[in-house]
């Protein structure tokens, strides 16, 4: 399923260094294929007043944990790719996939993401209900130093921490 957008308007809450620091505007399609190359599209999507109803059901109202399929599919590329030690090759990729990691943390609370200003941010995923321990200082090295190894190492360790939150909480809810 495609559904074409013309432009789609990033508002200056989302115009944030390392994702969009220097645009305004995303042209492009939306397909289910290509959704996760661009950062935080179904969150724009939701609140960006040319496109207001792309979507029957969003992603913050379903109960899946797709980070941990989509950092399956990406953890081992990237692997590879930091052990080629070329910084500029790693950028991009890890930079979607911290994308892709504060919407399933935004998105576990049900709701999008509101702003990418860093005090936002935090205060935003510190609500969320598996947020790992410390994730201001972690979220904030990722954000700073995208294409690090250790920030790799750091948002593998996030992923893992908020698996089993969620987790150890859905087992809860099903023996009540």
């Amino acid at each position: 399923m495609t559904k074409p957008f013309l432009k789609l308007e990033l508002p200056q809450t989302f115009q944030v260094f390392p994702f969009y620091e220097k645009q305004q505007v995303i042209d492009g399609v939306l397909s289910e294929k290509e959704v996760y190359q661009i950062p935080f599209l179904y969150d724009l999507l939701y609140i960006n007043v040319n496109a207001p109803n792309q979507l029957e059901k969003w992603p913050w109202q379903e109960e899946d944990n797709f980070f941990h399929a989509y950092w399956k599919e990406r953890s081992e590329a990237l692997r590879v790719l930091f052990h080629q030690r070329d910084q500029a090759l790693v950028r991009k990729p890890m930079i979607r996939c911290i994308a892709a990691f504060i919407d399933q943390l935004c998105w576990s609370a049900g709701a999008p993401v509101s702003s990418l200003v860093h005090d936002d941010l935090i205060q935003q995923i510190k609500a969320a209900p598996y947020a790992p321990l410390n994730i201001d200082e972690r979220l904030g090295y990722l954000l700073r130093q995208p294409a690090r190894y250790l920030a790799f190492i750091q948002l593998d360790e996030l992923e893992q921490e908020f698996t089993k939150k969620r987790a150890a909480s859905m087992r809860r809810l099903e023996n009540k």
